[in-house]
């Protein structure tokens, strides 16, 4: 990440968000080439393993999904929700958590952003394919289960 925000709530913020690593504005040109090679030879021989429920795969690597052989196309908010969702398979995530960590943890709207945006993935991901993989317990939040799995906890 290459920020201007350089106060240590931020770069911890950062980093417990997924950040690889945190460079501040006004920066080294020589320091960033060589955050970047060392990066590069962490992600060497370490392919990003595919994500995946059921007939639903995700790529974080390519930024690509598929339901079975169908790639779905996803706008960047619903890729970072899909992922999210899919690295807590079978967990139940509440609204907050879901804004807190798919949207900023200074996020200031209102939380029926995150209906929206499962309405949305329920569209693209589930209702084409005749599926049901995106659950609503009410009072509680969404959990990403494999329809097809007898008992998904």
């Amino acid at each position: 990440m290459l920020t201007a925000k350089d106060g240590e709530h931020d770069e911890a913020d950062a980093l417990d968000l997924g950040a690889d690593d945190y460079l501040t504005k006004p920066f080294s040109y020589l320091v960033l080439l060589a955050r970047l090679r060392a990066l590069l030879r962490r992600r060497q021989g370490d392919p990003s393993p595919l994500l995946s429920s059921g007939t639903l795969r995700l790529d974080p690597a390519a930024r690509r999904c598929w339901r079975g052989e169908v790639e779905v196309i996803l706008t960047a908010r619903e890729f970072a929700l899909t992922e999210f969702l899919l690295r807590h398979r079978d967990e139940v995530i509440s609204k907050t958590d879901i804004v807190h960590h798919v949207w900023d943890t200074h996020f200031d709207g209102e939380l029926n952003i995150v209906e929206v945006y499962i309405a949305r993935l329920r569209r693209k991901l589930d209702a084409p394919f005749g599926t049901a993989s995106l659950q609503t317990l009410r009072g509680a939040g969404y959990r990403l289960t494999d329809p097809d799995e007898d008992d998904p906890v």
